[in-house]
């Protein structure tokens, strides 16, 4: 599953950036909260994936310990991570300046960044046996 989460999280960087690029081609009066999403949405399937991964290893009649911390710490900082980041991007446009499309969708990329990152380092720990 690990493969799948990191195969899905490239695909979702690449067609979220490129969603990001045209659409700020375009002249309109588009919410910039929009590229954010798209942001978001470029590594949520590549999270889940792995969060997913990590749950149902986590059950189980005696489940490991290390894992359900991983998918706790996981969740958390993922949550964290959109949290601030939203948090951010108000600042930079309660402050007047209007934020880039690709600064947008950056804040949601590493929103999700850190809670995947964690999710796939346990996950690769404990395939290689650690």
């Amino acid at each position: 599953m690990t493969v799948w989460s990191i195969l899905t999280g490239l695909l979702g960087v690449l067609g979220t950036g490129g969603a990001t690029a045209y659409l700020s081609r375009q002249k309109s009066s588009r919410d910039r909260t929009i590229y954010w999403l798209l942001g978001i949405a470029a590594l949520l399937p590549a999270w889940l994936i792995a969060f997913l991964d990590l749950l149902a290893r986590s059950t189980g009649p005696r489940p490991e310990k290390a894992l359900i911390a991983a998918w706790i710490l996981s969740s958390s900082v993922a949550l964290l991570g959109v949290i601030l980041t939203d948090g951010a991007l108000r600042r930079l446009r309660e402050s007047g300046r209007d934020p880039r499309p690709e600064t947008s969708w950056l804040l949601g990329v590493v929103a999700l960044l850190p809670g995947w990152a964690i999710a796939l380092l346990v996950l690769m720990l404990k395939t290689t046996g650690r």
